[in-house]
Formats: structure tokens, C-alpha cells, sequence
């Protein structure tokens, strides 16, 4: 039986054997500073602040900063619902994908976002925010973002951040969920990119060139934003 196959053999024999009475949640997520996600299944011996112990098998989604210590939260096996559980309260850790005894359950988790796709998704958004801004701006100044435009996009934010990690369906996925920006703010972003890193700046002006250049006809609002990157950007 594979590794897989005894993880979920544990984990429903621990359903079984688990009392049955609701849990109170252990804190409010919403409350969580900087929420990162990882996935990871542990084994906790857990005692929440009644005193109560209790056997759990967690699949966790995210975890972050609780005041003093760190909040998880993920799909209890145990009561096959979502749950949250602080890590000052967890008296004993495995990870049942590799058996490992896990002494510090905070410094588990964040190497294990620091490895991630997740990490890479986090902080490209983080370092590079302006730049998805400018380039969401020119793809859509014709009303539509085009398949062959997000790859020029991808394209250009693996170069930026040199993490070869991040995937073209994770950068439509962060284009997705940003805003278009007005021209206000196009205009805004462009200059801090260019004053930030004028490096950066010329990649930016030639993605844009080539995003506009994957259609044969070129937009109104396509030529004013490439108008304005070349009077910005290309003395950078």
C-alpha cells in the first residue's frame, strides 16, 4: 500500500475513534497578519482552550501570525469540517507525508511556503505589483486580454523575478484577480517603474510592444498607452 493509502487509512481511523461533540474554533482567521497559504497534512495532539485533548488529522490550507503565536487552518479529518487550531496548543506534530516529528510546527510551515509555488505567486505580487498593473493595463486597452497576451506577460514577469517557478496558469490567475487599472493609475504605476528599477523599465516598454503586436490591428487606447510607455520609458 502506498504512502498515500496509509495516510488516509490513519486518518479515517482517527475519524472513528474521535468523540463527536462540536469544537469552538480555536480563533478568527480574518484576524491573521499576513495569511500565507501551504498544504500540508498533519497528525496533531491537540488541547484547545477548554482543556480538552483530542486526536487530529488536519489537511492545512493556510496559516499566519495570531498575536503571539500562529493560527492554521484547514479541513479537520477528524470532523470533516474547516477548523482552525493554534500552534501554542498543539503538543505533538507529524507530517504523515514523510513521518517526521515536527518540533517547531511555525518554522515547518513557513519552510515549507518558502519552497513553494505559493511563495513564488506571493511574491511576485509583492515585488512586482506596478509591473502587473502596466501590463494588464496595455493587454486590455482594446476591452479583452488575449491568450497569446497573457503569455507575453508570463514571459516577462519570469524574467523580472528569475524564478522559473511561476507558471502561466499562475499568472492568470494574479491577472484575474486584479482590477484594470484606470488610466490615472496606468500612468501612476509607469512612473514608479520607471524611477524603481530602469532595468526593468525597457523590459516593461518591450512586453508591451509585444503584447500590442500579437493582433495585426493596433487599438486607439492601445496606441496611447504605448505612446506614453515610449515617452517614459524607453530613455530609462
Amino acid at each position: 500500500m502506498g504512502s498515500e493509502g496509509r495516510v488516509d487509512d490513519l486518518a479515517a481511523s482517527v475519524q472513528s475513534s474521535a468523540p463527536t461533540e462540536a469544537d469552538n474554533w480555536e480563533g478568527t482567521f480574518w484576524e491573521v497578519a499576513e495569511p500565507r497559504q501551504v498544504h500540508a497534512r498533519l497528525r496533531l495532539q491537540y488541547r484547545d482552550g477548554a482543556g480538552r485533548k483530542s486526536d487530529r488529522i488536519v489537511d492545512v490550507r493556510q496559516f499566519g501570525s495570531f498575536g503571539p503565536t500562529t493560527l492554521i487552518i484547514g479541513h479537520c479529518n477528524t470532523r470533516q469540517a474547516t477548523r482552525t487550531f493554534r500552534v501554542d496548543r498543539i503538543h505533538e506534530c507529524v507530517d504523515l507525508f514523510t513521518g517526521e516529528v515536527i518540533g517547531d510546527v511555525s518554522a515547518f510551515l513557513r519552510s515549507k511556503y518558502n519552497a513553494s509555488p505559493e511563495r513564488s505567486r506571493d511574491s511576485l505580487l509583492e515585488t512586482h505589483f506596478d509591473t502587473l498593473r502596466v501590463l494588464l493595463y496595455v493587454g486590455k486597452a482594446d476591452g479583452q486580454l488575449r491568450a497569446p497576451e497573457r503569455a507575453k506577460i508570463h514571459e516577462l514577469c519570469v524574467r523580472v523575478s528569475g524564478d522559473t517557478r511561476i507558471t502561466l496558469s499562475m499568472i492568470e490567475s494574479l491577472l484575474a484577480e486584479l482590477e484594470t487599472p484606470t488610466l490615472t493609475a496606468f500612468k501612476q504605476a509607469v512612473g514608479r517603474v520607471s524611477n524603481a528599477n530602469p532595468a526593468h523599465a525597457r523590459d516593461i516598454l518591450q512586453a508591451s510592444e509585444e503584447i500590442v503586436a500579437t493582433q495585426k490591428s493596433v487599438s486607439p487606447g492601445e496606441a496611447e498607452a504605448l505612446t506614453y510607455l515610449r515617452k517614459r520609458l524607453s530613455a530609462t
